[in-house]
């Protein structure tokens, strides 16, 4: 956790010290009145900034350190919220007449006066911090340059490994394991002599060691002629000599002694074999390992392998010797599991979560010692079923917690209660439950530092929220979270940060797209206590609860999160001044009083919460330093005139309310990136059938997007009659998404293509859309005319009358999802949709389509992952002939009649795996597709999804 400490404070620093450099550089008497104290507190900071980097190579903090790492940052937040008011009053008053001038400059003089006394104060604390740094130098110092294991063996002293509890696991105590370990050994004992790896990768505490121990333990594999099956433990303080020495002790030295010590013959090893193997370079270690497997047949557990450098290390001692050896890697890292399972022998398994009948199960049977679906009383059932939801299918948890509950003298329904509400501060102090905590902790201690302030802000949202990926790393680069990198934008680094969590198993997916991209998550709630008992710990953030109390642990609340709809939340004794993050849940029934308070903040997230008021806008406009503002489903209807006033905004979410204008005074917004409108309804669970509202578009006023030359996504903008927005749009270099709604813009076309032909070449995304209520009044036709088309765009996405695609559509090498809508297109479209050669998801969505058949033909749309067909009005046949669609994964359908000729040819799909019937299903079409998988030979589920309640037929 130390990690996370550093990984604040050096963050808040580096911020500070952009700011003060900046802020050093104005050459205005109002900067120069204050210099010094500026310089003083600039220069204090950088040398405080170097030490604690110089901390990181060390994992030895004592208390007195990691206090001093808080003061360092309390101190740099301070100091950023003082200059962030000082920048801030530094407005030119040129443009003002003299009463007002005046008056101004007297304002001034008082904040400067204001602000000279508090950087006085800073730099007094800043003067003491420092004095206390020289003062334990001496112990600081020392601990930077110990090594890191005398940490580990007092630790391993006083706490159990958790490791300990897979590998001493009574089978008789084990529920649910027989049926993934018999598929596992019937896949290890196939018949080849090719070197094959099984990777078992999954969240912590899933049981991945007691898997792999079983299925290595299992008769059949113990009755085969394996001459070893050892198990080694890798872990994340992996030391290639010492695991290697360890492997060689394992194979070699242990079973020498055994076979003398029983008066065995030694074969070929003799007594001194291994003599001096603590002086061996690696190369000779990893020799004499190939040497020892080269003859064998083997198998190996390779146990909790954190990095892909590690597993590479290791695979160099163990030969692909053709004698059907075989390797077993646990992992809680997907790209680990990717790296070891590279050929296509091997095999990755991705342990689950167990169900809910089988948790049951093994709770009752470790507290009661009997396997069975109920609790002895009636009375244990419901608090039984809370404590279930808290282990989330997690045996480790089930049977730490399980044990808890069996050691409690008495078992009622209040004892049990308390636990379950208690399981935070349980998993800190009760001795019983070290081994969740521990397993739980190495996960999020294993993150580079960086990463943990990021996971930490994880703690903000309640337990299981669905947390997408967009709107997250948005306010991961408002906290300043994210830090610019040379050839990655932010937005990219900030994504790659997610990706990290989900490949390191830490947090769960929710929904998965059909490019295999992760779009949301949800973290486990014994993990999310872990990290809530941190952020409350290190004051990252703070917390508003059920009964109104506040969870804090310092004056100074920096960031505050109310997940509760309790009156009592209104009022707080806390600080909230300084509040940075502001999140407030949509159950919260009021605004809280010190709302007005908040003026530093840079993240305001009000998504879901219906009980703003005009006021409540009115007082978010005074947030001079918000970055991120979060309106999304809400019943606001009109933004505040005096919202350009929030100079700093970077996103501005209204997507979901009932906004149709922005007021004049969003010109203001020059650093404005995302600017998300517009209302999708999902009809699908899977989310890959969306419908937008038309009268959810934003019109924007002549001259408002034009100034906005920092927006990278510009979504559902609504363009009318001769609006000048569209020659506008194309003066905005850096879009990287654009959705333009277009209604009775016939006179405005060539303004339009100008601008398209003028979009720069990040764009990646485009999706224009006419709204024209009056059939064939206004046509997508003069597409054709672009002059310099958009060829870089990977989504496109056309709704509106078509005669046929433009001829530059077969140019789009990189477009990977295209969506039709009302464009009545024709089987030639079909075809030169089918040799787009990275094309992954078709939508053809209401009256995209004319024809009564679509013919998907050979050697069409060779890499399409994903179709969707949604209510063809003339549909009569749906045939996919044979070679077509080679790697079609998923078919989505709805219809409005059954098709009088059927659907065709889903014996040629070989890779398909699921077909899915949306909205109004008809029965008979569902029974004859479900009648035609039986014999298809990848088994694909056939379901129905009627408005997200899901059926499945086969």
């Amino acid at each position: 956790m130390e990690g996370a400490v550093f990984s604040l404070t050096e963050g808040a620093v580096r911020i500070l010290l952009c700011k003060l450099g900046c802020l050093l550089s104005e050459e205005t008497w109002l900067v120069r009145g204050v210099h010094g104290e500026i310089q003083y507190i600039k220069d204090e900071l950088e040398c405080m900034n170097a030490f604690l980097r110089t901390l990181t190579i060390s994992e030895i903090y004592d208390d007195q350190v990691r206090i001093w790492m808080k003061q360092v940052r309390e101190i740099a937040y301070d100091s950023e919220d003082c200059i962030d008011e000082f920048i801030h009053n530094l407005g030119e008053s040129s443009e003002m007449g003299f009463f007002r001038q005046l008056i101004f400059m007297l304002r001034k003089l008082a904040c400067h006066h204001r602000i000279a006394v508090q950087l006085q104060e800073l730099k007094a604390r800043a003067q003491d911090v420092g004095e206390r740094h020289s003062r334990y130098g001496v112990e600081l110092a020392k601990a930077t340059h110990q090594e890191v294991h005398p940490r580990l063996t007092r630790h391993a002293s006083v706490h159990l490994d958790p490791q300990l509890h897979a590998l001493f696991a009574e089978e008789a105590q084990l529920v649910g394991i027989d049926e993934p370990r018999d598929e596992l050994v019937s896949w290890l004992m196939k018949d080849d002599i090719r070197l094959r790896v099984l990777a078992i990768v999954g969240f912590s505490g899933l049981g991945k060691t007691t898997l792999a121990r079983m299925v290595c333990g299992s008769p059949v594999v113990k009755s085969a002629d394996f001459e070893c099956c050892p198990l080694f433990i890798v872990s994340q303080t992996f030391n290639i000599r010492a695991l290697f020495q360890h492997m060689l002790r394992e194979l070699i030295q242990e079973p020498h002694k055994a076979m003398a010590i029983a008066g065995g013959k030694n074969g070929l090893i003799s007594e001194d074999y291994l003599e001096g193997m603590e002086r061996w370079e690696i190369a000779v270690l990893t020799k004499n390992l190939r040497r020892y497997f080269q003859d064998k047949r083997y198998i190996v557990i390779l146990d909790d392998i954190w990095t892909v450098s590690a597993w590479e290390s290791i695979r160099c001692a163990l030969p692909d010797n053709l004698k059907g050896s075989r390797i077993i890697v646990t992992t809680r890292n997907v790209d680990v599991a990717n790296t070891c399972c590279s050929r296509p022998q091997d095999r990755i398994y991705n342990i689950q979560r167990l169900s809910e009948t089988t948790s049951r199960e093994l709770f009752f049977k470790k507290i009661f010692g009997f396997a069975d679906n109920r609790p002895p009383s009636d009375e244990l059932e419901e608090v039984s079923n809370s404590i279930l939801k808290k282990c989330g299918g997690l045996p480790l948890a089930i049977v730490n917690i399980g044990s808890l509950l069996a050691s409690k003298t008495n078992r009622t329904k209040e004892e049990w209660q308390k636990v379950c509400n208690n399981l935070g501060s349980e998993l800190e102090n009760n001795p019983t439950l070290e081994g969740v905590k521990q397993v739980l902790s190495l996960s999020y201690n294993d993150l580079p530092y960086h990463l943990k302030a990021c996971f930490l802000y994880l703690s903000i949202f309640p337990e299981n929220y669905v947390i997408k990926r967009g709107p997250l790393v948005r306010r991961w680069i408002a906290e300043g979270f994210v830090s610019q990198r040379h050839g990655q934008s932010m937005e990219q680094l900030a994504e790659s940060y997610f990706d990290e969590f989900v490949a390191r198993s830490i947090v769960q997916p929710v929904r998965t797209d059909w490019t295999g991209k992760v779009r949301s998550c949800r973290v486990h709630d014994l993990m999310l206590d872990v990290i809530v008992s941190r952020s409350i710990e290190e004051n990252f953030a703070s917390f508003i609860c059920d009964n109104g109390s506040t969870l804090a642990s310092h004056d100074k609340i920096r960031r505050l999160s109310i997940h509760s709809n309790y009156n009592s939340s209104q009022k707080t004794s806390a600080n909230v001044s300084h509040v940075r993050s502001f999140t407030m849940s949509a159950s919260v029934e009021e605004v809280p009083l010190f709302f007005r308070q908040l003026r530093l903040l840079r993240v305001l997230d009000l998504q879901g919460c219906n009980c703003l008021s005009n006021e409540t806008l009115h007082c978010m406009c005074r947030f001079f330093q918000l970055k991120y503002l979060s309106l999304r489903n809400t019943n606001v209807c009109k933004l505040p005139r005096l919202v350009g006033n929030l100079k700093h905004l970077e996103t501005l979410d209204i997507r979901a309310t009932l906004i149709k204008k922005l007021p004049a005074s969003a010109g203001n917004l020059i650093y404005l990136k995302h600017l998300l409108v517009g209302h999708k309804v999902q009809l699908t669970r899977t989310a890959s059938v969306k419908f937008l509202r038309q009268s959810s578009g934003l019109e924007v006023a002549t001259g408002v997007v034009k100034n906005m030359t920092a927006l990278q996504s510009l979504v559902h903008i609504l363009v009318k009659d001769k609006s000048p927005v569209l020659r506008e749009i194309g003066l905005l270099q850096n879009l990287t998404k654009l959705n333009v709604l277009l209604r009775g813009v016939e006179e405005n076309w060539d303004a339009f293509l100008d601008s398209l032909s003028k979009l720069p070449s990040p764009l990646r995304s485009l999706s224009i859309h006419i709204l024209d209520e009056k059939e064939h009044s206004l046509s997508l036709d003069n597409l054709a005319f672009v002059k310099s088309p958009p060829l870089f765009i990977t989504n496109f996405s056309l709704g509106g009358k078509l005669d046929k695609l433009p001829p530059w559509i077969s140019s789009l090498r990189n477009v990977s999802r295209f969506a039709l809508r009302h464009t009545e297109l024709h089987a030639e479209a079909i075809g030169v949709l089918g040799d787009l050669p990275n094309l992954l998801c078709l939508k053809l969505y209401y009256k995209s389509y004319a024809d009564e058949s679509i013919v998907f033909r050979p050697g069409k749309f060779a890499k399409l992952k994903l179709l969707i067909i949604d209510n063809l009005e003339r549909i009569e046949k749906v045939l996919f002939e044979g070679g077509s669609v080679p790697n079609l994964e998923r078919l989505t359908l709805s219809f409005l009649q059954e098709p009088r000729y059927g659907i065709l040819g889903l014996e040629n799909l070989a890779k398909l795996k699921e077909i899915e019937f949306f909205g109004e299903i008809i029965l008979s079409v569902v029974t004859k597709v479900a009648s035609y998988v039986k014999a298809h030979p990848n088994h694909p589920r056939v379901i129905g999804d009627k408005w997200n309640i899901v059926t499945e037929y086969a």
